[in-house]
């Protein structure tokens, strides 16, 4: 499995989330669980940003693949920490129909066309500015 740029196995990847899934949890049950959730969510940014600059980055100058790695770790994490969050309260169905729902994100997430769009949103952003 391909994490960003870092080749992964399924079982790491799979306990990594896990991990991530249940510290939402705990940020969900707590009592400064708002604040939480953001420290969580930029932790998430950060962690990603992290892994994705030890990996190297894809090779090449182009900023669409390096953007796409960039979603490839981060959004896995965000959406794991935040179907934690919300299952930190709740009934036993809306917990599982928030796991499930953030299955199905994680799994038809378009990772290329996203990282392609912000990528010339952001050269077309660059290029009014200048």
């Amino acid at each position: 499995m391909q994490v960003g740029p870092i080749s992964v196995s399924t079982p790491v990847a799979a306990v990594a989330l896990g991990v991530v899934l249940l510290l939402g949890v705990l940020a969900g049950r707590a009592k400064a669980r708002w604040m939480l959730l953001v420290a969580g969510l930029v932790g998430a940014l950060v962690a990603g940003i992290v892994v994705t600059a030890i990996g190297g980055g894809p090779p090449g100058d182009d900023s669409a693949t390096e953007i796409t790695a960039l979603y490839r770790v981060t959004v896995p994490l965000a959406v794991a920490f935040l179907a934690g969050w919300l299952c930190g309260r709740g009934s036993w169905l809306r917990r599982l129909l928030v796991v499930a729902v953030a299955a199905v994100l994680l799994a038809s997430f378009p990772y290329d066309a996203a990282g392609r769009a912000t990528a010339d949103s952001l050269l077309r952003s660059s290029e009014v500015s200048q």
